[in-house]
């Protein structure tokens, strides 16, 4: 006979323990909400040496914001953040499918927008590993390795069954990313763009110092990122049509590396693999609603957008920003649950998401186009900004949600 299941009662529970539902969590608990936060997975373990271990890095990294930055200060995140492995981005450089590899048509740096850096590259298991530290020192309840099995919501509460609890709850957070088990559950459905792409992701030692410049080329439907790391590392973004990829995929570490110093130009010289690669089949997926009653989405679970614009954990982190900042004007007899505050949240952060999925899918248009008009216009526009000091400061302050 299965095993009774033990009830918890909590104001939020939260699915998904990647990095939009730690810092939810310990958003939440600072507002002194009683917080459960449940994943599938076990909880993340690593290495005792691996901030010392400087020759491996991971894979996954992200370019995170200084509105980012300042927000996992206040969480006591980012003092935890191992400096040695942080990467300030002092400049991004891009080059239109005409321009020659020598000249950028476009470039954005952090002292013309005064400025002391327009954000940091950060790698995924460093920035988690210090979100579970942070709350490891809160009254947050974690089930990890606890599939969830059920959901129930509506009327007052929202209740989970996990293997061996009832979670009820005011409010259920779906954090549980793209293929959110709690939007399945919810009935919610998908606004799908496939972009035909696989990105390729990998890191290199570089023959050059990067500066801590951000470079980006574009061509006909391809985006090659390399972000700079510590250490004179890189780590290339490579969206590439599907079939192109996988030729670029089955090559060896090294002739790959070849090919991503071809591709540009050779401005940081030779380039040595020093990690596996990695792809992923790019979508675009924005979730019919982010908010029913007693639920919402965050994160990848409500949006996923293109990587070329670098902002899709920012934007998860915007919707815990904006969800905890209407929470503290909540009045104390309004439930957290409530479908018109949920709504109300949703519509707050609606425009900065309709924004960035228009430059994605407005960008992969463009270029994706062999004529020359579209080109040649696209090469007259980076030129046109390059040439524009109030425009150039506006792009910067967007990129750095200043």
């Amino acid at each position: 006979m299965a095993a009774e299941r033990s009830l918890i009662n909590t104001d939020v529970v939260i699915v998904g323990a990647g990095l939009v539902g730690l810092t939810a969590a310990i958003a939440l608990s600072r507002l002194g909400k009683k917080v459960v936060l449940t994943d599938a997975k076990p909880a993340l373990a690593l290495p005792t040496d691996w901030m010392t271990d400087m020759a491996h890095w991971d894979s996954r990294i992200y370019a995170l914001t200084n509105q980012t930055v300042d927000w996992l200060r206040a969480l006591g995140v980012w003092s935890l953040m191992p400096a040695s492995r942080i990467n300030p981005i002092a400049a991004m450089h891009l080059w239109s499918p005409t321009h020659q590899h020598a000249t950028p048509s476009l470039r954005l740096t952090a002292d013309e927008a005064h400025l002391p850096e327009m954000g940091y590259i950060v790698e995924s298991q460093a920035l988690m590993h210090a979100c579970w530290q942070v709350l490891a020192d809160t009254e947050v309840t974690v089930i990890t390795d606890a599939p969830a099995q059920s959901l129930q919501h509506g009327g007052h509460l929202a209740r989970l069954s996990l293997p061996q609890h009832e979670v009820e709850a005011s409010l259920l957070l779906g954090a549980d990313g793209a293929r959110s088990w709690v939007r399945s559950q919810c009935g919610v459905g998908l606004q799908q763009v496939d972009f035909a792409q696989t990105a390729l992701v990998a890191n290199f030692k570089a023959e050059r110092p990067h500066s801590n410049i951000a470079r980006q080329w574009f061509g006909e439907h391809e985006t090659l990122a390399l972000l700079p790391m510590p250490q004179q590392q890189v780590s290339l973004v490579w969206a590439l049509p599907h079939a192109l990829a996988a030729q670029k995929q089955a090559l060896s570490a090294q002739a790959l590396a070849l090919e991503v110093a071809e591709r540009s130009g050779q401005l940081l010289g030779q380039l040595t693999p020093s990690g596996p690669v990695l792809a992923f089949q790019l979508m675009q997926n924005t979730a019919e609603t982010m908010a029913l009653p007693q639920v919402m989405l965050l994160g990848d679970a409500a949006h996923q957008v293109h990587p070329m614009a670098g902002q899709g954990v920012n934007l998860g982190f915007q919707d815990v920003q904006a969800l905890c900042a209407q929470i503290a004007q909540l009045p104390a007899m309004k439930p957290l649950g409530d479908a018109g505050f949920l709504r109300h949240v949703m519509r707050t952060r609606q425009p900065d998401i309709v924004k960035m999925h228009a430059l994605t899918r407005g960008l992969d248009a463009l270029f994706a186009r062999p004529q020359a008009i579209w080109t040649h216009a696209a090469l007259l526009g980076l030129r046109g900004v390059e040439n524009s000091a109030m425009l150039k400061r506006f792009l910067i302050r967007a990129a750095t949600q200043q």
